[in-house]
């Protein structure tokens, strides 16, 4: 049976050993934090998707990966390695994420999915896209190969 997690926080970091970002959700509450790992190939086509996602609902056209990013707390946390790896879980690869938007309330459902683990968030748009821009700036661009720009 698949785990349901509330997501209320986001910290992508880039995973050196795996050649992935892991993206940490809740880091903080070791009963319901999930490691997520997200392959090169996966960044690739996600990126672009929910740019467009964006724009198509909130006319944000495109957000920008800066390296250090001051946001609400919900969006995503100021963390340390040291404490991500005392209170890191198994890794789980990132199979799908869906974006659902509620027209009343202009939020986004943005669902994480592993083979045991499902993450939900109620995001408005300027949540939605702090979260984007701290994943696009955990990407290890010149290593990977690929644009600032993509």
């Amino acid at each position: 049976m698949k785990k349901n997690i509330t997501a209320k926080t986001f910290t992508p970091i880039y995973d050196e050993l795996e050649d992935r970002l892991r993206l940490v959700v809740n880091y903080q509450d070791i009963y319901n934090r999930v490691d997520f790992m997200i392959t090169r190939n996966f960044i690739l086509n996600l990126v672009p998707t929910a740019e467009e996602f964006m724009a198509r609902h909130y006319g944000i056209v495109d957000f920008e990966a800066t390296p250090q990013i001051e946001t609400n707390d919900k969006v995503m946390s100021k963390t340390d390695n040291v404490n991500l790896e005392l209170l890191r879980t198994n890794d789980d690869l990132l199979l799908e994420v869906n974006f659902s938007f509620d027209i009343n309330s202009k939020h986004t459902i943005l669902t994480l999915s592993s083979k045991s683990t499902t993450a939900k968030a109620d995001l408005d748009g300027f949540m939605l896209s702090q979260i984007f821009q701290v994943i696009k700036s955990a990407i290890p661009y010149i290593r990977w190969g690929i644009s600032y720009h993509f």
